[in-house]
């Protein structure tokens, strides 16, 4: 296997070749520079300094280099890169000099040396992840006890397989840990020495592992005294008892600190361990999800019973705050629940107690009856369904379109109670929110519906003006063409409209004709004047699709005999 250094693996995943050979070859760089990074004219970003060089490309900003505000990052993730040891100790400390963040699973990394050096580097490091790296268990030749690195907050060690012993070590040489992470080991139990006691220790995860017997994670108690965050996820844990541990040794003295308690994917099937869960005197935050106890009950109930068995101090659930009107609901629900049943927790006579004999709720069925058959008539047509009441107006109109004949927006639905028709209550019911459900009307079998489609307005015009009316985008625009006026008149627009037509000019198809003028429009309309009807008269009603007729000249002869007369 070839060996690979962080400060490869480094340039492998940040820099390029050019950089590498840079930084190699400057050996006079000062760490009291100013900034380790400076900027070309084509904005590639260049090192004056052993450090990591990015290249920034024009397009992502409009300020340039210069004006960029560039900072050293603060966490570096060189997970599964190959890194079998960490490289030179002078290169790395330059480079990774504000680095508080470091992600090294799933490499090849088997030394604690390597470790020491990495700490010695990388003087401000906080969080280190080492999990899926395979080290030995031999510590003490590779790391002095007396060498102490106080700056790493948190550790993770998940799938390393390392003796709990080698670990007790590694926190023997870090006196500020305080986040420690073992999941994932198959530890089967806690083999901690017996007078080990790390104070710092206030997190824990220990998920995935094989722990059966609650006396083993006693042991943590005993081991990190100030305990506060445990999580047990995944082991073999059937309950909290301490019967094991002696007399002045219980859950009470051992975890008095602890606050939060992850228990998800344990074996618990018994209420008495749930009961168990008060003897911890500040545990305020619990999460108890996919346990056989409650894999019958569906998701409310398995919140109102875990909510009212807990003890009265537990402030949230699974993540979830728990208000004391809460509280109060779910113990009431909780003794309704066990009211019927042969096997009543002790919990359940102690809340009886607190709120009484409560009487059954009734049984009232509330469900809606989803389908109803129901009568359709359009003019002489009818027909008999059996529709959905839970789909709205809308998708009720958009199914009736097959059976009128025409969209949606051409007809009008009507709703008719039979029941409250004959008894003269009120008559019926147009359905107009296409939003609303059909349900909400209250329908039953044997009602009926009634469609009519929609009229054609049609306005009439009087001996002085016309007005055209037509459709645009489902709307409808009124425009009046005054014919008193001559051929340089303009659209009259009605009062309160803005004038967007104006200096819009009527023009005469016909040019040569004084008396046949012709308003050009594109949009099409409706002309109706039931004043100039007649069998011969071109002017009937009719649907305008470009224009009006072409020749005025029989309608203007009308007005004109009008006039003398």
């Amino acid at each position: 296997m070839s060996e690979k250094t962080l400060m490869d693996a480094i340039y492998d995943r940040y820099g390029d070749d050019s950089d590498y050979q840079d930084l190699v070859s400057n050996s006079s760089c000062s760490s009291a520079s100013t900034s380790p990074l400076t900027a070309d004219s084509n904005n590639n970003l260049i090192t004056s300094l052993p450090c990591v060089s990015f290249y920034i490309p024009e397009t992502y900003s409009s300020r340039k280099a210069h004006n960029l505000n560039i900072r050293t990052s603060i966490s570096l993730v060189m997970s599964n890169m190959g890194i079998t040891h960490i490289g030179q100790v002078d290169e790395l400390e330059t480079v990774c000099k504000d680095v508080l963040e470091l992600d090294l699973s799933r490499n090849e990394l088997t030394n604690w040396t390597e470790i020491r050096k990495l700490l010695s580097s990388i003087k401000k490091l906080r969080f280190l992840n080492l999990s899926l790296n395979k080290f030995l268990n031999d510590i003490e030749y590779q790391w002095p006890l007396l060498e102490t690195y106080s700056t790493l907050n948190t550790l993770i060690l998940n799938s390393c397989f390392l003796d709990l012993e080698v670990v007790e070590s590694v926190l023997k040489r870090l006196p500020n840990l305080n986040e420690l992470h073992l999941s994932s080991n198959n530890y089967a139990r806690v083999t901690f020495s017996n007078n080990f006691v790390k104070d710092s220790i206030k997190i824990l995860y220990f998920s995935n592992n094989m722990l059966a017997d609650w006396c083993e994670v006693c042991k943590f108690g005993q081991a990190f005294p100030y305990l506060e965050n445990l999580v047990l996820s995944e082991n073999n844990l059937k309950n909290f008892r301490t019967d094991s541990m002696t007399d002045s040794v219980d859950n009470c003295s051992l975890f008095k600190n602890l606050k939060i308690l992850i228990l998800n994917k344990l074996k618990i099937n018994d209420w008495h361990a749930i009961d168990q869960l008060r003897e911890f005197p500040q545990l305020k935050h619990v999460r108890i999800q996919n346990i056989p106890l409650l894999e019958s009950l569906t998701d409310e109930q398995k919140y109102y019973v875990l909510v009212a068995h807990l003890d009265e101090s537990i402030d949230s659930l699974n993540g979830s705050k728990i208000s004391n009107d809460d509280k109060e609901n779910c113990e009431r629900k909780y003794i309704r629940f066990f009211m019927d049943s042969n096997f009543k927790p002790n919990r359940y006579y102690e809340l009886e107690s607190k709120h009484g004999k409560l009487d059954r709720l009734a049984d009232v069925n509330m469900d809606i009856s989803k389908r109803v058959y129901v009568k359709i008539k359009y003019n002489d047509k009818q027909i008999y369904e059996r529709i959905d009441v839970r789909q709205t107006v809308g998708e009720f109109k958009k199914y009736l379109e097959k059976f009128v004949g025409h969209p949606a927006s051409r007809f009008k639905v009507f709703y008719i109670d039979i029941e409250a028709c004959s008894m003269a209550v009120y008559g019926p019911e147009e359905l107009k929110h296409t939003n609303r459900c059909l349900y909400s009307f209250n329908i039953r079998d044997n009602d009926e519906f009634e469609i009519d489609l929609k009229p054609v307005q049609v306005l009439h015009s009087t001996a002085s003006e016309y007005q055209f009316q037509y459709r645009h985008l489902g709307h409808l625009h009124h425009h009046h063409y005054n014919s008193h006026i001559n051929n340089n008149s303009y659209f009259q627009l009605p009062n309160g409209r803005p004038n967007r037509f104006k200096n819009r000019k009527i023009q005469s198809e016909n040019s040569n004709s004084n008396g046949n003028n012709l308003m050009k429009r594109s949009k099409p309309g409706l002309i109706n004047s039931s004043k100039y009807k007649s069998k011969e008269n071109s002017l009937k009603d009719s649907v305008c699709t470009a224009s009006l007729p072409a020749d005025l000249s029989a309608f203007n002869s009308m007005r004109e005999n009008e006039e003398i007369n």
